[in-house]
């Protein structure tokens, strides 16, 4: 049934099956997953078994954010359809950069917003931003950078001392960044991202 709702053939929906029942699931939640998965691989041309991959990633980087199978494929969708980034460079990015979001307290709503912005901005491939983000999301936590960022002038607590959400620190960087010399711009960025994702975290802000 299910394999005839989504378009796919019985071999897919039975190795999607196999692939998400060793992972212990009850029988109606792997359904429910292959039935997800296969719209995923339909509409964003991702084989089978790289879309049940996609789906765990996200479930498994995202499980407290209570996400369903089907709302997180809408979601994919949706921004697929209206911006310039395909659902394949979308779940490519969440598999790379997931689980360090989550913990750095970016939603999968946010993380998708800034693999959009991104794509759109440099048209890297959802990998490399994927990896980009990553590194950002480690290094902007890290002590000797927050340290860094608040000698430039930006702020990375509260009133209270707490450290601030990654995002928000970003954003704060964003209104400083282009009020510092080139020097200084230089310097602070390779703290933040590194050498390699300079281009990245410039886009990004």
């Amino acid at each position: 049934d299910i394999a005839r709702n989504t378009g796919k053939s019985f071999d897919e929906a039975a190795g999607a099956a196999e692939e998400l029942a060793r992972q212990g699931l009850k029988v109606e939640e792997v359904q429910n997953r292959v039935n997800a998965a296969l719209i995923l691989s339909r509409q964003s041309g991702l084989g089978t078994a790289e879309a049940v991959k996609a789906l765990t990633a996200a479930t498994n980087s995202f499980n407290k954010s209570a996400l369903d199978q089907i709302g997180i494929v809408n979601k994919l969708a949706n921004v697929d359809a209206n911006f310039a980034v395909s659902s394949k460079d979308l779940v490519e990015s969440l598999s790379r950069a997931g689980a360090t979001a989550q913990d750095a307290g970016i939603s999968f709503e946010k993380l998708l917003s800034l693999t959009a912005s991104l794509q759109q901005t440099t048209a890297r491939g959802g990998a490399v931003i994927g990896n980009a983000l990553r590194s950002i999301f480690t290094r902007i936590e890290r002590g000797s950078t927050l340290d860094a960022l608040q000698q430039f002038g930006v702020a990375t607590r509260d009133l209270q001392g707490n450290v601030l959400a990654v995002d928000q620190v970003l954003k704060n960087l964003a209104n400083t960044y282009k009020t510092l010399s080139q020097a200084e711009q230089a310097a602070l960025s390779e703290k933040v991202a590194g050498i390699q994702q300079i281009n990245q975290l410039k886009a990004l802000l």
